[in-house]
């Protein structure tokens, strides 16, 4: 018996070998020379021992054959060709797999045989009574076996004929795992804007993921995947025995299959009737579906914390990351948590966590693979983790970068599906007309900008009304009021919790494509939550202020009832209406020019010139136009117009986008497309259930499309508005382009709009307080306020070549005249003139008969004066 040490000395080539550690108290143990490679049998009695047994060499070819033997496992490249071809192990050369998934053969145990008991048998020697006879022992043996037997068969075939029956569900109960998944919302290029969702579920297809993500899954959770039909029987034996040792669970022997069959079932009771139906189902799905395909949806649904289910979504909550991206040891951390994911969460338990990991590194350099996996970056992802919050998840992690954009489809969704749940069916598509590139820009440059106009005291809150409310006041407290009722309605938990203060200043953002009517970015308001769902862009109707002007002088022009290059009179106007009311336009500033160009009137914005527009159009021919431009629908024009002169300043109240559509008629020779946003809806199955077309998506009680001016209308509003645009701020915020536009400032300075458009878009910008009792105070124009902001962002899509940049054309229908700028009359040679262009059947007055060369400015200096 040796004495107590760490070190023995090999009877084979003598030398010292180091004793396993710890060492055992008592038992016999084979060990392996780490010289030699010789084996022995050593006997342990209190932690002493001595050698037995010295076992022979065993032959080179079988030693060759056990260190070299691998389970060879198929490639998924080659599987996802042709499942039904899998190379056997004496085949071709085996992929990937082969080199990544081993397993050890475990040595065999020595039969050690038990004397018999001397005593005992002289006993049974000395015995009088006549043995059995062979023939009972037999007939018991025979016996026992038939009954078990049928008894196997009864059972096996109970549970076949289960398989059979749920083999034929296998579809129905794939089509349940796509509940709940995200809803895409895409933009016009297919990428992806938005999601809704009440729970995250990964939609990656197995390409997706890199091949070492599928290898270390694979190694950790089922190595034999690929060979077995859905249980693995020496795993179950070898746990079994394992938890018996132990006296506890220890060790689980669920292959991918199951887990699959499991996370179907959603039965987590522990219960013979929960494993039988979830044996049954795995057998049901090996056969319904292939290794490739269980793989991808097992990896898609698996419940990874956190909210997360599916590697996908794991990938993103955990690391901000595509697959593609995913370092080795990343993905050995997201592949340690399937087996229990709260209990080895980095965030919730970073220790456990740890030692699972380290489990698993041990368990890979045993097998030889992944050797170079660094230690020291699993100690920096905890570290970086821990600064994030253990109750962290996915709800509270997302980012949108168009929530209103995405609760407006939330809606039309509802509206298609009707009773349905629109959460808990999913996996729709919403193919959209948004560029992806433009809408994530705007909701920053809003904010920036905002914030910055409040700190230089550009923009501030001030209460402009004291006298009991208005229509306008009830009307908004209503519509609000509403609004609340709905968010208590809809109320997602995933919204953040925001700013209940109504007074918070606010921008409305949309931009249109012209010449179809799609929308390109939309931007409801300030931060989106629970309390702030008021689209503004859609949902709000505000007074206009002088941006309707371009409405009005197009509809005056078209009429005939004016041209561009006549003369007209700034001078106050006084009105007396029935009931004694009086009333008196003013212009901003309080100034007045005397006689002026229209194209001056309407760069200066002045409204006396308006609203003389405005009589000489008339109220049928005022009517008509706007009934064209925003109510073509009787109710709604019933419920919104109103035919008094007051309308030529803005009075009506528009939502910003009509006031974009309604621009987009001067750049699209005089025809309005109706707005959209969504161009298709698919769901799960990929059936269709929404296209445009006949829908009217944003309830605007408008046809699809709609001629509202002339041709040669358009082009003489693109020629009037280009110095109204360039006049009006935009180039404050850095935009050098081409454009043409107008400005719009209500009363008290409650809003600021801009309106502008080129070829290629029409966007409109507002800028006010919800609360119509609030103004910006002095500094809140169009000018001041909202045409920077509408150059900052056509500046910034420039820049970054978002949009396909297109030119004015030259005019094809409108004709030039050259005009004098004294009488608004066709220039003659003696006329300082200027270039106009008339409509095709409404020439200018003229000639001009008047000799200027002898004609004083004395009369026009004194008209100045006057006014």
């Amino acid at each position: 018996m040796s004495a107590l040490s760490p070190k023995y000395l090999c009877p084979h080539c003598q030398k010292a070998s180091r004793l396993p550690e710890p060492i055992p108290k008592e038992g016999k143990f084979q060990l392996t020379c780490a010289h030699c490679a010789e084996k022995v049998v050593l006997n342990f009695v209190d932690y002493r021992f001595e050698i037995v047994q010295i076992l022979p060499s065993p032959k080179e070819d079988l030693k060759q054959s056990y260190q070299s033997f691998k389970i060879p496992v198929p490639s998924i490249s080659d599987s996802i060709k042709d499942s039904s071809t899998r190379k056997t192990p004496s085949g071709k050369p085996k992929p990937f797999f082969e080199k990544r998934v081993v397993w050890e053969k475990e040595p065999k145990k020595e039969n050690v045989k038990f004397n018999t008991n001397p005593l005992r048998l002289t006993r049974k020697n000395n015995n009088t009574r006549k043995n059995p006879s062979p023939f009972s022992y037999l007939r018991v043996a025979f016996t026992v076996t038939s009954i078990l037997l049928f008894l196997f068969i009864v059972s096996f075939s109970y549970f076949v004929a289960g398989v059979l029956a749920t083999k034929k569900e296998v579809p129905m109960y794939l089509e349940t795992l796509s509940k709940n998944i995200p809803t895409k919302i895409l933009d016009r290029n297919g990428q992806v804007v938005s999601e809704i969702f009440q729970k995250r579920t990964s939609t990656l297809s197995l390409q997706d993921y890199p091949e070492d993500m599928i290898s270390i899954l694979l190694n950790i959770e089922d190595q034999k995947f690929f060979f077995h039909g859905g249980i693995d029987y020496s795993a179950i034996l070898r746990a079994f025995f394992k938890n018996i040792v132990n006296l506890s669970y220890k060790q689980g022997a669920s292959t991918i299959t199951q887990q699959l069959a499991r996370i179907i079932l959603d039965d987590r009771r522990k219960s013979l009737n929960r494993k039988w139906r979830e044996a049954q189902l795995a057998f049901a799905l090996e056969s319904v579906l292939t290794k490739e395909q269980i793989l991808e949806t097992y990896m898609n649904h698996v419940y990874l914390g956190h909210g997360a289910f599916g590697f996908g979504e794991g990938i993103k909550f955990y690391f901000q990351k595509n697959p593609m991206e995913l370092s080795k040891e990343e993905m050995v951390l997201l592949a340690s948590l399937p087996s229990a994911p709260n209990k080895y969460s980095p965030l919730k338990n970073p220790e456990d966590s740890y030692t699972r990991v380290r489990a698993i590194l041990n368990m890979f350099r045993n097998r030889g693979i992944y050797p170079n996996l660094d230690r020291d970056k699993f100690v920096s992802f905890y570290h970086n983790l821990s600064t994030r919050s253990p109750n962290e998840t996915v709800f509270g992690s997302r980012h949108d970068i168009a929530p209103y954009v995405t609760e407006h489809v939330r809606a039309i969704l509802s509206s298609i599906e009707g009773e349905k749940n629109i959460y808990e069916s999913g996996g729709y598509t919403v193919e959209t007309t948004l560029d992806r590139n433009a809408q994530e820009l705007i909701g920053p440059i809003v904010r920036e900008y905002l914030a910055k106009n409040k700190r230089s005291g550009k923009i501030q809150k001030r209460r402009v009304r004291l006298k009991p409310e208005s229509s306008l006041d009830l009307a908004f407290r209503q519509k609000m009021e509403e609004i609340s009722l709905l968010n208590e309605m809809v109320w997602n938990p995933d919204h953040l919790e925001g700013d209940k203060d109504q007074t918070v200043i606010q921008a409305a953002i949309v931009g249109i494509q012209p010449n179809t009517g799609q929308v390109l970015f939309l931007h409801g308001g300030d931060e989106f939550n629970s309390s702030n769902q008021f689209n503004r862009v859609t949902q709000m109707r505000r007074q206009t202020g002088s941006s309707i002007k371009a409405v009005l002088y197009a509809s005056a022009i078209d009429s005939g009832s004016i041209h561009a290059g006549m003369r007209i009179l700034d001078a106050p106007l006084y009105y007396r209406g029935g009931g004694g009311k009086e009333w008196a336009p003013e212009n901003l500033g309080g100034s007045f020019d005397g006689e002026i160009s229209l194209r001056t009137a309407l760069v200066k914005s002045k409204n006396t010139a308006a609203v003389q527009v405005a009589e000489r159009l008339g109220s049928s021919g005022i009517e008509k136009y706007f009934t064209k431009f925003f109510f073509p629908n009787e109710t709604e024009k019933k419920n919104r117009f109103r035919g008094d002169l007051s309308l030529a300043l803005g009075t009506l109240e528009i939502s910003p986008l009509e006031m974009a559509s309604a621009f987009t008629s001067f750049v699209n020779q005089g025809t309005i497309k109706r707005p959209y946003l969504i161009q298709r809806i698919k769901n799960s199955k990929g059936n269709v259930l929404y296209e445009v077309g006949g829908s009217d998506e944003f309830k605007l009680k408008l046809p699809e499309e709609r001629p509202v001016i002339r041709p040669d209308t358009a082009e003489v509003m693109i020629s009037l508005l280009r110095d109204s645009g360039r006049a009006s701020g935009v180039r404050n915020g850095g935009y050098t382009g081409d454009l043409i536009g107008k400005t719009g400032t209500t009363n008290d300075y409650k809003d600021a709009w801009f309106v502008g458009a080129r070829p290629d878009i029409s966007l409109a910008v507002w800028v006010g307080y919800d609360n119509p009792k609030f103004g910006m105070g002095p500094s809140g124009l169009g000018g001041a306020v909202a045409a920077p902001l509408w150059g900052e962002i056509l500046a910034t899509i420039d820049k970054k070549s978002i949009l396909p940049k297109t030119q004015f054309s030259l005019p094809v229908y409108a004709k030039p005249y050259k005009i004098c700028t004294l009488s608004g009359k066709q220039a003659s040679p003696t006329c300082p003139s200027t270039q106009e262009l008339y409509l095709s059947d409404y020439p200018p007055e003229g000639p001009c008969a008047e000799d200027h060369k002898s004609t004083s400015s004395d009369h026009k200096d004194l008209m100045k004066g006057l006014y």
